[in-house]
């Protein structure tokens, strides 16, 4: 894991070129603690902080290969390593490391961008090719490691995270409306766009080539699904699924010599993973780290307990209350990467820091409920489904509405009751956006009077959905639950979901693993008919399978409670003050994006208890916490460089 920055740099690589590399370098310091290192390779700078699981003395980055044509800095880690490197070596190359950063760019400079059909990994790395002149910016299939880029006066510049390319001196620094607008509906901004406009994100399963002045964008994997294409027998299915998983979880905690946790929320998908890392493990017990909270209805801790005893693991939990969520928010959220409006953020970010007291690393259940259909949403959808084979929608959502208002009502996390509720309100839009619309901060048709009228007119045509219609296209003979999960998978698990693991892990540089999005495993479950997965209205029927001799039976049967934060209570306790100081008309004045009396009226309402309408205030809240700092960080000189990068510099001509 790291954090690394680059520029083209026609200088030369000179004081001035180092400082700014230094800068950037700096705001992406806690990703990597184990020394930084940089160098200027023929018209681009590049530069690199390390938190090493491989191979830490021989494999300092920047990288050259041997030829010393090319240069890479790399974030992740290729867990087929080994093999990869005995394939090298058969056909004549001779590595001088164990790391997998040095089979990454000998075997670009063999196969070019089709080795990245061999890798399996997580990775976001930048290469510079001194043959052709091309820098080469690439994420993994499922995104698990964030990578921007803007263009610049000489070229391009990118970095690990948004905070450090802002410190280049040619990035743009204003708020794009339209992609504030993606924010409100679907929590997070989806890539390529990013909060800043002219500033991307490389998509996850692409890579970005910038070469003679012109960027091309090459996309060499997207999630396919073609599970109707015929029938898999249960057992089958279910014995290739389990070999796989076991093989994906043996894979992470095989590939350091150093041992790694496992967040273990008491829930089936963390549990299946702790079950096999606790097996397969080469250090003894398996630490676990769960979460406790004070509020009962968000609480899994007793569970988390009974699967750490079943399986022995040596077992943590980290106490949470309103007062340490309301600390994060305080202490972190003026100066994030970028606003991410998932609450539960807030106690992964805890978790994590009290994992890495203890380990480097750390296995996570990420993933699961997006391919398994795990979520409560896809059993609603498909109930709902088979409504409107019978009846008009009008009628359907007549019949939801006298559900829902009998089914008794809970304040924590998503009972049916509120899943049926929210998912309805969509029922007549596409299936591609009922996910999204029932879990929306903002309904797209509030967003214009939510806006200021300068910014509004931004909006005007505006899709939010751009991204999740792109992934959709060309895929005729979908079922509605299959166009659901498609969606989900493209933004709420590759923008939401990892990139709340990412920056909740790597803000303490913890690595966190998803054993579930192996691309083995995802590239076979996304193969397998919907009934295999969602199973009458039960989800994640195979793990489930999978998982019955490891677990407790409670545990396997278990319904799925979610891991989240408890929201309406926190803005109207811990963070009031907060909440009303940031939300203050002079303090909207300020970013100028926002109507002062629409945000005052859902301000008011949520705090006097009229309604509750804690999602849209929190995305509000985080946005402008994030816009606060960075106008601040404007007006505030940048750092210099850090003392270890000016120790380690070295060059490389």
């Amino acid at each position: 894991m790291c954090g690394f920055v680059g520029f083209t740099d026609r200088d030369g690589g000179g004081d001035a070129s180092r400082a700014t590399a230094g800068r950037m370098l700096a705001a992406v310091a806690h990703r990597g603690t184990d020394g930084s290192g940089w160098c200027h390779h023929r018209g681009v700078t590049l530069a690199h902080c390390a938190l090493t699981f491989v191979d830490p003395e021989r494999a300092r980055q920047p990288l050259l290969s041997a030829s010393g044509r090319t240069a890479v800095v790399f974030n992740g880690e290729i867990y087929n390593h080994a093999e990869l490197r005995r394939e090298l070596r058969a056909s004549g190359g001779c590595p001088r490391t164990g790391s997998d950063t040095e089979v990454l760019v000998e075997l670009y400079e063999r196969h070019g961008m089709g080795m990245l059909e061999r890798l399996r990994g997580m990775y976001a790395f930048a290469l510079h090719d001194a043959r052709t002149g091309a820098t080469v910016l690439a994420r993994d299939p499922m995104g698990k490691k964030p990578l921007y880029w803007t263009r610049t006066a000489q070229g391009v510049a990118f970095a690990s995270e948004l905070a450090a390319l802002l410190r280049h001196p040619d990035a743009p620094r204003t708020p794009d409306p339209r992609a504030v607008a993606d924010y409100l509906v679907l929590q997070a901004f989806p890539a390529p766009g990013s909060a800043v406009a002219g500033v991307h994100k490389v998509r996850p399963g692409c890579y970005v080539r910038h070469e003679r002045g012109t960027v091309t964008e090459v996309e060499h994997w997207r999630p396919v699904l073609r599970g109707g294409a015929a029938r898999t027998p249960v057992r089958a299915a279910e014995a290739r699924f389990t070999a796989l998983f076991r093989s994906a979880v043996e894979r992470r905690v095989h590939s350091t010599g150093r041992p790694l946790g496992v967040l273990l929320s008491g829930g089936l998908d963390s549990s299946a993973v702790a079950a096999v890392a606790q097996e397969v493990s080469p250090h003894g017990p398996v630490p676990t780290f769960s979460a406790s909270f004070a509020d009962a209805d968000f609480d899994e801790s007793a569970h988390a307990l009974l699967v750490a005893r079943h399986l022995g693991t040596e077992h943590h939990v980290v106490r949470i209350g309103g007062r340490e969520l309301a600390e994060v928010v305080e202490s972190e959220y003026g100066r994030a990467d970028e606003p991410l409006a998932d609450p539960s953020l807030l106690p992964t970010r805890i978790v994590c820091r009290a994992a890495r007291r203890r380990v480097r690393g750390a296995l996570t259940g990420d993933g699961a409920d997006e391919l398994l259909l795990g979520y409560r949403f896809f059993q609603a959808e498909r109930a709902m489904e088979a409504l409107l084979r019978v009846m008009p929608a009008h009628r359907v959502e007549a019949l939801v509405g006298a559900a829902v208002r009998r089914l008794p009502q809970r304040s924590g996390n998503l009972p049916v009751r509120a899943a049926l509720g929210q998912l309805a309100r969509g029922l007549r839009a596409a299936p591609e956006h009922r996910f999204y619309l029932a879990t929306a901060p903002f309904a797209p048709a509030r967003l214009p009077a939510l806006f200021r009228p300068e910014a509004a007119g931004a909006l005007t045509g505006h899709d939010p959905f751009a991204e999740v219609t792109r992934v959709l296209e060309g895929r005729p003979g979908l079922t509605p639950l299959e166009r659901s999960q498609l969606a989900v998978v493209c933004h709420f698990l590759r923008d939401v979901i990892l990139t709340k693991t990412d920056r909740g892990g790597m803000r303490s540089a913890l690595e966190l693993r998803s054993p579930f999005l192996d691309l083995d495993l995802v590239e076979y479950v996304d193969s397998l008919p919907p009934g295999l997965k969602l199973r009458g209205l039960t989800g994640k029927y195979l793990l489930r399978r999978a998982a019955a001799p490891w677990l407790p039976r409670s545990t396997v049967r278990r319904t799925k409670l979610g891991f989240r934060a408890p929201l309406a209570g926190l803005l109207r306790g811990e963070l009031r003050e907060l909440l009303r100081d940031t939300l203050a008309p002079a303090a909207l004045d300020r970013g100028g994006l926002f109507d002062t009396r629409a945000v005052r009226v859902l301000l008011d309402d949520h705090l006097e208890g009229r309604r509750d309408t804690s999602r849209g205030l929190w995305a509000l809240l985080c946005f402008q916490l994030w816009s606060d700092g960075l106008s601040a960080a404007s007006r505030t000189p940048a750092p210099s460089a850090p003392e270890a990068l000016t120790e380690e510099m070295r060059r490389a001509v």
